[in-house]
């Protein structure tokens, strides 16, 4: 059964409502994040499971020679579509001039020439590389994964699952994510509470929190109720004034708490929306030429969203945008490299536009999947995996660096669990615990958000930022 607290998420995400319906705070306990300035999260989801080894990939010539050999076949289908990018001569080496591309044992790594536009940001310290993470609730290897002598995420390998363990550190079902915890705990500072938390792919458990939901935000901005503010249109005083009450409701025509919050959500989806259309036409907008695609798309509409962060009174924002086609069971080849390309030419283009808002230190996005693949290919592609490698860029990150370990191209070691499919090093909460301290959450903050946060070094990552929080 659904209780009242799910439907109002499901609900109100499903009209483009969002907090500030349900802000009061007072269960939770006094906190000290530091909310000076602006901060935003931006969460770059790719829907079906990024293959690392086919994103961040071996260039030392050791490894290179081990990874050919292992991926033979699909780098021989990348040829006969007259593509060399995973060719280690044709590969971009990671050596950034505020670091290097390098692991302590001195093993190197590339990415392929469709990640071109990030593997610039990466060369000027802008972009940094994050190895092998995935969803776990305690650390693990090989051997405890073969004996099931630890603890699991459940139903691994699953798409609906691991997306929904990567946002809330529990399986298909879950109403309250990371992000929107992250909204929980400083919503307080945002003049306008229902604009905390935004996807432009539809209601996400991500972005839904204790008292925080999702405002559903359109690649066009806030949406109209066709002719809801047109006179003209609607013809007469009397079908104006029933028009609107049919859109807003009364409460008081409902005798029942479903009934009510039906209409509350309602008027208040068309007011939000409203405030967004006048905020997005008062700000200075984009500047920046952003790629035709979904990605390019939703990327253009959050860079308007934060060029209106002052009129709307917001001072931390978390935001989420979604692109499919990272399940590539078959045809990787043919696939894959136009996925890169647009990830790589939207996530640069936006990174440019916060710089010419001057909001470049302020601004973090970073990339997530529902699991890696394995490193082993099936005919024509590869399958379900786990752990991966991803991207954080912003001008506050530590970047041209690989931060954690990117195993072996090879078969067997502590972290494979089977044809490849590398067994996380890093948590997502050891992630989002990084990205929290950017955002200004103490720990504790971060600990009560992130119910695994505990079983982990909560250090893993520090350093990830030049401005650690401690």
């Amino acid at each position: 059964m659904i209780n009242r607290r799910k439907f109002l998420k499901m609900g109100g995400a499903g009209l483009g409502a969002a907090a500030g319906f349900a802000s009061n705070l007072a269960s939770f306990n006094a906190y000290a994040a530091d909310t000076s300035g602006y901060k935003a999260l931006v969460c770059v989801f790719l829907r079906g499971g990024l293959d690392g080894h086919d994103t961040v990939i071996p260039y030392d010539v050791n490894s290179s020679r081990a990874y050919e050999a292992i991926r033979e076949s699909i780098i021989d289908l990348y040829a006969s579509e007259g593509n060399e990018s995973r060719r280690r001569n044709n590969l971009l080496r990671l050596h950034g001039r505020s670091g290097n591309g390098f692991l302590s044992d001195g093993r190197e790594f590339g990415v392929a020439k469709e990640c071109r536009a990030l593997h610039e940001l990466y060369q000027d310290g802008k972009m940094a590389v994050v190895g092998n993470i995935g969803p776990l609730v305690e650390p693990i290897n090989r051997a405890a994964f073969q004996s099931a002598s630890a603890d699991l995420p459940p139903r691994l390998f699953s798409h609906n699952d691991q997306q929904s363990f990567w946002m809330a550190s529990s399986p298909e079902g879950a109403t309250e994510g990371w992000g929107g915890g992250f909204g929980d705990m400083t919503s307080h500072v945002n003049r306008m509470a229902s604009f905390a938390s935004v996807s432009t792919a539809g209601n996400q458990v991500f972005t839904n929190g204790r008292n925080t939901n999702t405002f559903n935000l359109s690649t066009v901005g806030g949406l109209n109720v066709y002719g809801l503010e047109s006179e003209s249109f609607l013809g007469s005083d009397a079908f104006a004034q029933a028009y609107r009450h049919n859109i807003y409701g009364n409460t008081s025509d409902h005798v029942d708490f479903v009934g009510r919050d039906i209409v509350n959500l309602t008027g208040r989806a068309v007011d939000n929306n409203k405030i967004v259309r006048d905020a997005l036409s008062a700000s200075a907008g984009t500047t920046t030429r952003f790629p035709s695609t979904s990605l390019g798309d939703q990327l253009k509409i959050v860079a308007s969203m934060i060029a209106s962060r002052n009129i709307l009174g917001m001072r931390r924002q978390i935001f989420f945008v979604a692109d499919t086609g990272y399940d590539t069971h078959s045809n990787q080849a043919a696939t894959l490299p136009k996925r890169q390309i647009e990830l790589s030419e939207a996530m640069a283009a936006f990174y440019k536009e916060t710089e010419a808002m001057g909001v470049e230190n302020d601004v973090t996005s970073f990339t997530a999947s529902d699991f890696g693949r394995s490193l082993i290919p099936n005919s024509t592609g590869t399958d379900h995996g786990w752990g991966s490698h991803h991207f954080v860029l912003g001008g506050a990150v530590n970047g041209g660096r690989i931060f954690g370990n990117i195993p072996q191209a090879e078969i067997g070691h502590d972290q494979d669990a089977g044809r490849g499919r590398l067994i996380p090093e890093l948590s997502v909460d050891q992630y989002a615990n990084a990205l929290g301290r950017f955002y200004g959450l103490t720990l504790d903050e971060r600990k009560e958000v992130l119910p695994n946060l505990s079983n982990f070094d909560v250090e893993a990552l520090y350093g990830l930022f030049f401005d650690e929080f401690v």
